[in-house]
């Protein structure tokens, strides 16, 4: 059989195809295309070109979902060059080599997430372009298989210099390939999951779960500098991040875990709560100070940091509207390791764009946006825990006061505000707050009693003597002692979510001490 060098495009993506196409022509490749990337290089002026049924000797069908499988097409691909018995195969099968095979797939994950029918979404399921890329990954050494434009100028490059593409750059495209097939795959298999796992209503989570994580940028290091950390995440369709980072240094992996948790606090607040200024100050994932105002951006940054001056040395602030400058020049003397807000002020920025080892981040809409019923995965005992992640809003109307004690609005605002704090904060935990700022944080305690103890020598060496503050614990109190002691050091009201054996004792007992006390029938616990 007289040798003809072939390459195979079949494209979804036409960018830079008629670049690369050309300089194959002119390197002596014959180029076997399918249907509408056929008509598109022919339109560019390819003239060395022929369709898939001129190879095949069969035409595409049922609409072109078959077009590329043949054997004479997978021949061509898998033959190893130098097996005999292969070209024997070849020579007898009257099939030719095909050395590039040119191929991106059909965009089922961005189609998958279109509001158009189910049927017309498995439309975009590529299934030749897979096989295609499959085979020629697997048959690396001697065929390069091109998945991506951004490949193109490399190839160009050994084309133009007449030189053979190294079978090190090979495995590397290849290694791409089953990157991307698995990748494709996974996207398919959780659009078609029956158990549609980690959505809101399932009993269940479903059997297996399909991940496929890209590395989005190293990190400066990990818990500790001797550790290498790097932020991957799911592929997402538009493959843009929640946040921009605007001036300082790299971003670690502890400042990641308390950019989430910041951001965590700020979603709570940004729902019916919008026309409130608000900022909090977090610290190893914990909130050592939030504060609501209605006065300014400044006004609430100082209320919070007020809570805890030490613990706020060096933390992360983040505030629920645009950055101004009175606020920036508030922030400037202090150490500060990142501050995140929806939008920075030009003045702001001169003024915190000049601290070097300050991380700017503007965050947008996606990361404080209702991602009710996501997945959150965290590593243990050799596997993984999977839960989904407790980003719900709480639900006010099933909230019940308990008591027969009479409530002022003022002290249930308070409450509320009190209970969206002790969401985010380590349990066991306590919350104290006043006029819609918290006074003390106690974090992380080994019990419950303690942690209230905690928060209120804190809130004495912020602010002296407090009269009339309230409460909030995240888990329920398993003995009336917290109760006590929360009368005795002033607390005029208490919300917790209940469900003690001892309830009905933690009722008697704040009914006795005259506190107010509310159910909110859900615990946020945050180990």
């Amino acid at each position: 059989m007289p040798e003809i060098k072939y390459a195979l495009i079949s494209v979804y993506d036409k960018k830079g195809i008629a670049e690369l196409a050309s300089n194959l022509e002119i390197a002596g490749y014959t180029l076997i295309a399918t249907g509408n990337t056929y008509k598109f290089l022919k339109s560019e002026g390819i003239a060395n070109l022929k369709k898939i049924d001129e190879i095949t000797g069969f035409p595409e069908i049922l609409g072109g979902r078959v077009k590329t499988l043949h054997p004479v097409i997978f021949g061509g691909i898998l033959s190893i060059r130098n097996n005999e018995s292969h070209g024997d195969d070849l020579i007898k099968n009257e099939i030719n080599l095909i050395d590039f095979v040119i191929v991106n797939l059909y965009p089922f994950k961005e189609m998958a997430g279109k509001n158009i029918a189910d049927d017309e979404k498995l439309e975009f399921i590529d299934i030749g372009g897979v096989s295609l890329l499959r085979a020629a990954a697997k048959n690396y050494k001697d065929v390069a298989v091109v998945i991506n434009p951004s490949f193109y100028e490399d190839i160009i490059s050994y084309l133009k210099n007449k030189q053979e593409i190294p079978e090190r750059v090979k495995k590397l495209y290849a290694y791409e390939t089953f990157k991307l097939t698995a990748e494709y795959d996974a996207a398919i298999a959780g659009f078609l999951n029956p158990d549609n796992a980690g959505k809101v209503g399932n009993k269940e989570l479903g059997p297996g779960i399909g991940l496929s994580l890209k590395k989005t940028f190293s990190l400066r290091y990990g818990e500790n500098p001797h550790q290498k950390a790097a932020f991957y995440r799911t592929d997402k369709a538009d493959g843009s991040l929640p946040f921009e980072k605007l001036s300082g240094k790299d971003i670690s992996y502890n400042n990641l875990l308390d950019i989430d948790s910041a951001l965590g606090i700020i979603k709570d607040f940004n729902n019916g709560l919008t026309k409130n200024y608000f900022a909090t100050i977090v610290k190893h994932t914990n909130p050592c100070g939030a504060a609501l105002s209605g006065k300014s951006l400044k006004d609430a940054f100082l209320s919070a940091r007020k809570t805890d001056e030490i613990s706020s040395y060096g933390g992360i602030i983040g505030f629920n509207k645009k950055l101004d400058e009175e606020t920036a020049s508030e922030i400037k003397p202090f150490f500060v390791e990142i501050i995140l807000a929806p939008e920075y002020s030009e003045e702001s920025l001169k003024i915190l764009g000049a601290k070097k080892n300050t991380i700017l981040i503007k965050y947008n809409e996606g990361f404080i946006s209702d991602n009710s019923g996501i997945l959150s995965f965290k590593s243990s005992c050799g596997g993984f825990l999977v839960q989904e992640k407790d980003d719900f809003a709480d639900d006010r109307s099933l909230f019940k006061t308990v008591t027969g004690v009479k409530m002022e609005e003022s002290v249930l605002c308070d409450l509320i505000f009190a209970w969206k704090i002790a969401k985010h904060v380590k349990s066991n935990a306590i919350v104290y707050a006043k006029n819609g700022a918290t006074k003390g944080i106690g974090a992380g305690q080994m019990s419950r009693i303690d942690a209230a103890v905690f928060a209120f020598e804190k809130m004495k060496n912020a602010f002296g003597e407090i009269k009339e503050f309230v409460m909030a614990s995240d888990g329920f109190f398993p003995f009336r002692d917290s109760v006590e002691y929360a009368a005795k050091i002033g607390v005029c009201g208490i919300i917790q979510p209940g469900g003690s054996i001892r309830d009905d004792e933690v009722i008697e007992a704040a009914n006795k001490l005259n506190v107010p006390m509310i159910f909110t029938g859900i615990r946020h616990f945050k180990h």
